[in-house]
């Protein structure tokens, strides 16, 4: 069966994340590693707005190249997309956080030493959920690193006033700082016959973008729609139409349905007898 025009490009979070994000690969289009790395982390004194929410990315020739966002829930287990993990299985990935903006030196960055997707997540078929468990543990301060909550539950699907946080595309050179952007989630079967949303699935979330002169872009994978007043995460940011577009709908995964199996993830990697084996990282700024 073919598919229409509009949803053919409906999976471009997955491919965004599959590892090369349409800004450059070069070195200069990168994110220079002039944080703090795990190595030698110090205690800086500075408090970002978002301590619940962390970058994942990789090695790209000694420079941080952002692929996925993430948020924390414990001092060791971060919360985001299978897509991002499932295309890059086994690429070896990082996790960055402690700061607002992907360019500071105030980012301290830690290993992935296990991942764990949903066993039934199939691109575009729901379930797009994942577990990761970082190696050294999160120094958990209340100032630069804070769990979240990710057992809220909407009292409603539809009305409900949220915001997407994430480090997506921007524009080539630009400062890459955590944004925030509003959504209003609208009932599923709605979605679908407005919107024509065929891939949505019962446990997924449908929210409309409200405002802004982008919508999610490149890098916003993963990314929490949730109530930042109260920290309450709702959802994880699956796909869209298309890449950037202001005003449209998007597809969250309902994190309230996934509860059991995070917890049940982290039990089971935390009992884990898994070696922990790291080469040594080389970073283009000598940490």
């Amino acid at each position: 069966m073919g598919c229409w025009r509009s949803l053919c490009s409906i999976a471009w979070f997955a491919a965004m994340s599959a590892g090369q994000e349409t800004l450059s690969d070069s070195p200069q289009d990168s994110t220079p590693l002039l944080a703090t790395t795990v190595s030698t982390m110090k205690v800086i004194s500075f408090r970002p707005r978002y301590p619940y929410i962390v970058s994942i990315g990789e090695n790209l020739k000694g420079y941080y190249k952002h692929l996925c966002v993430g948020v924390i829930l414990s001092n060791e287990f971060v919360l985001s997309a299978a897509h991002c993990l499932q295309t890059n299985p086994t690429k070896e990935l990082y996790v960055a956080g402690g700061a607002d903006s992907l360019n500071s030196r105030k980012q301290t960055r830690f290993f992935v030493v296990e991942r764990r997707w949903h066993p039934q997540f199939r691109m575009l078929g729901g379930n797009d959920i994942a577990v990761l468990r970082i190696y050294p543990k999160f120094p958990l301060d209340d100032v630069r690193f804070r769990s979240i909550n990710f057992a809220g539950k909407p009292q409603r699907d539809s009305g409900i006033q949220a915001s997407l946080v994430g480090w997506g595309r921007v524009g080539v050179g630009k400062i890459r700082k955590l944004q925030e952007m509003p959504f209003l989630t609208m009932e599923n079967d709605e979605c679908l016959r407005s919107h024509r949303f065929v891939f949505l699935k019962p446990l997924d979330i449908c929210a409309m973008h409200l405002k802004g002169p982008r919508g999610p872009c490149d890098g916003d994978s993963g990314a929490p729609l949730m109530n930042v007043a109260k920290e309450k995460l709702y959802g994880l940011l699956s796909y869209g139409r298309k890449a950037c577009t202001p005003l449209k709908p998007y597809a969250f995964t309902r994190i309230n349905a996934y509860s059991s199996w995070i917890q049940e993830s982290m039990d089971y990697m935390a009992a884990s007898l898994k070696v922990i084996r790291m080469n040594r990282t080389v970073w283009k700024d000598g940490l």
